[in-house]
Parts: structure tokens; C-alpha cells; sequence
């Protein structure tokens, strides 16, 4: 089975109807951390309608369908409350064991540089993985495998 995910990672409080106004769910995960389902035609999309035109600072490497987008900064911060609100994004691509995964943390504003991997964003966000499991399996990421279908009609905005 594959995973196939990109998504925003926000920690606790969550508002709810900030999210709404934002056309986002927040799933919780352990450690009062919120998953929020992404696309790089739902960032651009709210970029362009929030006259947003800045980028975060994304390793050169990633590829071109990781956002980038600066609008996620101001999302995380509305969902939170926070602001500069820490938030990750990250991407899986994995079928059958094989694949990739990529991920970026914002704190403060600026990307924390020594972050390598979604396991690495999650500690970066506060998250100590329980006995005999990483950080990924203790927050339930796994049973988060693919994006909703619901954001594709980003794609037809975009």
C-alpha cells in the first residue's frame, strides 16, 4: 500500500473555525499536534487569493511540487493563533516500501536548517517518540496514506 500525503503539521490549540474560513481540516495526531491536508494547487491557490508573494525558504532539491509558498505561514499562524506559528510541511511518495519523503519546519519565521527528514520535523516540533517506535508511527502518520480527493478542485482554480 502506498503513502502519498502532503500536508501541514501544526501543533495545539486549533481553531476550528479559522480553519474553515481557510477551507481546511485539522486532524488531530498525538502529541496536540494537527495534520492538514495540502496541495501545491491549494497553496498556490490561496497565495494568489491572499495576495501573498513570497516563498518560504525550501531546499533547492525539493521537488517542484512541494510548496513553497509563503501563504502556509499565515495558515498556520491563523489556525494556532501564533504568529510566527511553528508549522512544518511535508511530502510523502511511497508505494510498496519505495519512495521518498520530504519536509521542511518554520520556526520563528525562518527554516530550521538541521531538519532532514519528517522524523526530524516532528522532533523539531516537540514530538519524543514512544518506547520501540520513531516519531512518525507515534503521532499515527501512517494512517494518514493519501490526500484527499477533496482538494482537487484546487487544480482546476489553479
Amino acid at each position: 500500500m502506498g503513502h502519498q500525503i502532503t500536508a501541514l503539521l501544526v501543533a495545539e490549540p486549533f481553531d476550528e473555525a479559522a480553519a474553515r474560513e481557510w477551507d481546511v481540516e485539522g486532524l488531530p495526531l498525538g502529541h496536540d499536534l494537527r495534520l492538514i491536508h495540502i496541495s501545491l494547487a491549494y497553496a498556490s491557490y490561496q497565495q494568489r487569493l491572499r495576495r501573498v508573494g513570497t516563498l518560504l525558504d525550501v531546499p533547492d532539491d525539493f521537488p517542484p511540487i512541494f510548496p513553497r509558498e509563503a501563504v502556509l505561514a499565515d495558515l498556520a499562524a491563523s489556525v494556532t493563533g501564533r504568529s510566527p506559528a511553528p508549522f512544518a510541511v511535508i511530502m510523502t511518495e511511497y508505494f510498496g516500501g519505495v519512495g521518498d519523503q520530504w519536509a521542511c519546519v518554520f520556526h520563528d519565521g525562518a527554516r530550521v536548517a538541521a531538519v532532514e527528514d519528517i522524523n526530524g520535523a516532528l522532533r523539531a516540533l516537540g514530538v519524543r517518540p514512544d518506547a520501540g517506535f520513531d516519531e512518525f508511527d507515534t503521532v499515527g502518520l501512517g494512517a494518514h496514506r493519501r490526500t484527499p480527493d477533496a482538494l482537487d478542485r484546487y487544480d482546476l482554480l489553479d
